[in-house]
């Protein structure tokens, strides 16, 4: 769609990234503080763009990542903090999406990294954690299910979570449980820049879906942030973009009735209708039989398809535990000049 306005209208979802600045906070009276400022940013925002139905915030910008106090910060669906993001959203009369890292663990493991949405009356609307914490730094548990639920003006948003993003199932998952616009939040730093600019791209035009990215900007005690928050469109082109500097935002409008008009009538490069009409140009209806064997043996024999990955790759999570052989070290190369000739003579020595 064209962008420029900061309005939107009965068909156009208004749409917000935030490269927040990365909070460093250590206690819990430090991440109220935080999230009242981020309750702030919402009131601004909405002023600013009057049209402005859903506004995104990246991943940690609620609790940080403390690399020695995360576990002393967690909250749950119903805290403070949420209630804080609650209002935010009820006053202002948008939707939401924070981020909770970590959400406590019910049964006393370590903590979710959660992205929930809250609707324009401070209502949960979508619950989603983390399917692929990002080893080996996470700590987090693991969730295990994508989540889909119907967003501002009829929308239908699915999530995914920084290194979740990396993963192409995660998002043909979301979209094919009905997504129309994938968020992905995130806390990602360099040097990774150049990388998670184009994923987002690609994985909007392979799965036909919008693709809203939050990054955080800055530096806390351990990494620094690109930002580069972003609105891509189902082609793969961006509508929107940020740069490297804290608190940007940028907003750009989604169209609902062109996506679906893309969906239902795009022949060519309609990727979600030809994964399961393979070859119907030859033959009407094509084939729905998944080809991949990978894929049918993930379903039916999870661990043998885990003992093809580790033979590819390592069968230990740690690299110094795995008992699957080491890559021989190329060669070592030096030189000897012999004076008598005057020439040098190249020796090579195996090993590291």
């Amino acid at each position: 769609m064209p962008q420029g306005s900061i309005s939107s209208s009965e068909d156009a979802v208004g749409v917000a990234v935030v490269n927040y600045q990365v909070p460093v906070v250590e206690t819990r009276e430090q991440v109220m503080q935080n999230c009242l400022r981020i309750a702030g940013f919402i009131d601004g925002m909405k002023r600013g763009y009057p049209g402005l139905d859903l506004i995104i915030f990246p991943e940690y910008t609620t609790q940080g990542f403390h690399p020695t106090k995360w576990s002393e910060l967690t909250t749950t669906l119903d805290g403070p903090e949420v209630a804080v993001f609650s209002e935010a959203c009820r006053r202002n009369k948008v939707w939401g999406v924070f981020s909770l890292t970590g959400e406590a663990h019910p049964e006393g493991l370590n903590p979710y990294n959660t992205l929930i949405m809250l609707n324009d009356k401070g209502e949960l609307a979508l619950t989603y954690r983390k399917i692929f914490p990002w080893v080996p730094m996470e700590p987090w548990t693991a969730g295990h299910e994508t989540v889909v639920a119907e967003g501002p003006k009829g929308l239908m948003v699915g999530a995914v979570i920084c290194y979740d993003g990396n993963i192409p199932e995660i998002v043909r998952d979301t979209v094919m449980k009905g997504a129309e616009l994938v968020v992905r939040i995130q806390g990602y730093m360099y040097p990774s820049k150049e990388q998670q600019r184009i994923i987002s791209q690609v994985r909007a035009w392979e799965n036909m879906a919008y693709m809203a990215v939050a990054n955080m900007a800055g530096r806390d005690l351990v990494y620094s942030y690109f930002g580069h928050s972003n609105i891509v469109d189902f082609d793969g082109s961006v509508l929107a973009e940020c740069g490297t500097g804290p608190d940007e935002s940028t907003y750009a409008t989604l169209s609902l009735t062109t996506l679906r008009d893309a969906r239902r009538n795009w022949t060519a490069e309609n990727h979600l209708y030809n994964l399961v009409h393979r070859g119907y140009t030859s033959e009407p209806g094509g084939h729905a039989r998944c080809p991949f064997d990978f894929y049918r043996k993930w379903v039916q024999d999870p661990e043998a398809a885990r003992e093809q990955v580790e033979a590819l790759t390592r069968d230990a999570d740690s690299p110094d535990q795995a008992t699957t052989p080491r890559i021989p070290a190329p060669p070592r190369v030096f030189r000897i000049k012999q004076p008598a000739r005057a020439k040098e003579l190249i020796y090579a020595e195996s090993g590291p």
